[in-house]
């Protein structure tokens, strides 16, 4: 959700998050030491769809102007995770909850497209089926590929730890696979919905573009020291600077939001810009000032949906605006 850098010991710690999270996201090295049961192209994968007992999670490769993403399908038998950080409880989640994939399930979709297991336990056998809870077992992973799919049996935990016994009904394969394959999948939109607001490169930021549904506008440029400045003057902005740490620290409180249009206002919308005026990304911010609860909305590139903001930050944003207009 790093948008733009402000200096001194913000800016080092804007630097640290970034690369964990950047390091996170991707596939651990230790993975290549593992036995190797198929291997796909990540960009092969067209759908992971996971159902259990409590839980039914699809994965989906869709595209749109802006290229290929990821998109998930969630139905639940159990309250569904709380939207925003400011609410009371979880909710209810009769109805399917699609939200936009972040790092996590990318990792977790690379994983599956080249699938490395802890152990290879050979063909699976009556004794072994009863032993390793695949006589009959509640969960299953289906893994479509354009050619083919497979589809694995999800059985106990392994002794002593959170990895899992599976059967491949394709080959009749039987394997033990990580729990970071496996966990992802059971817990939802908790483990692998979006949670950046963007995930272009910081420093492409050059220029940002404030917008106010009355029409009034402000763009201010940054320069390599992360200050900010009017296009026409030198002289850095400190109330600007201030309330773009506002902006920077806007997060994505969940998904499932559906606020009424005849009550929700738009707020402010950012636009941010490369050296050559192209366009980076966007957030928009939009409030219901007559919703009981979550009243603060959020809408970025990343999301392509409106989300519910975490309260209390869009509040900070709200309030400053009067810094900058």
């Amino acid at each position: 959700m790093k948008t733009l850098k402000v200096h001194g010991a913000l800016f080092a710690l804007a630097a640290v998050v970034a690369l964990l999270t950047w390091t996170r996201d991707r596939p651990n090295a230790s993975d290549a030491r593992l036995p190797l049961v198929w291997e796909r192209d990540t960009t092969e994968v067209v759908a992971v769809r996971y159902r259990g007992p409590q839980l039914t999670v699809e994965i989906q490769r869709l595209s749109d102007e802006r290229g290929d993403f990821l998109w998930a399908t969630q139905l639940s038998e159990r309250p569904a995770t709380a939207p925003g950080a400011n609410s009371a409880g979880p909710a209810a989640s009769p109805e399917p909850l699609e939200y936009p994939v972040g790092g996590p399930g990318h990792v977790l979709v690379a994983r599956l497209a080249s699938l490395r297991v802890i152990r290879d336990l050979g063909p699976l056998t009556p004794e072994m089926a009863t032993r390793f809870g695949l006589d009959s077992p509640a969960e299953e992973i289906e893994v479509r590929f354009p050619d083919e799919s497979r589809t694995l049996a999800v059985g106990d935990s392994a002794f002593g730890g959170q990895d899992r016994y599976v059967h491949d009904l394709t080959t009749g394969a039987a394997w033990v696979i990580g729990s970071d394959i496996t966990r992802p999948l059971t817990i939802g939109d908790g483990a692998i919905r979006e949670r950046w607001l963007h995930r272009y490169p910081d420093a492409d930021v050059a220029t940002v573009r404030l917008s106010l549904p009355d029409g009034r506008t402000r763009e201010m440029a940054r320069t390599e020291a992360g200050e900010w400045t009017d296009p026409d003057a030198a002289t850095p902005d400190a109330a600007f600077a201030n309330f773009m740490q506002r902006v920077e620290q806007l997060a994505i409180g969940g998904y499932g939001a559906e606020p009424d249009p005849a009550r929700t206002r738009p707020v402010l919308r950012v636009d941010y810009l490369d050296d050559n005026g192209e366009a980076l990304g966007f957030v928009e911010l939009l409030h219901d000032p007559q919703a009981e609860r979550d009243p603060w909305y959020i809408r970025s590139e990343t999301t392509r949906i409106v989300a519910f903001a975490v309260n209390s930050l869009a509040e900070r944003v709200e309030q400053g605006l009067a810094e900058v207009f």
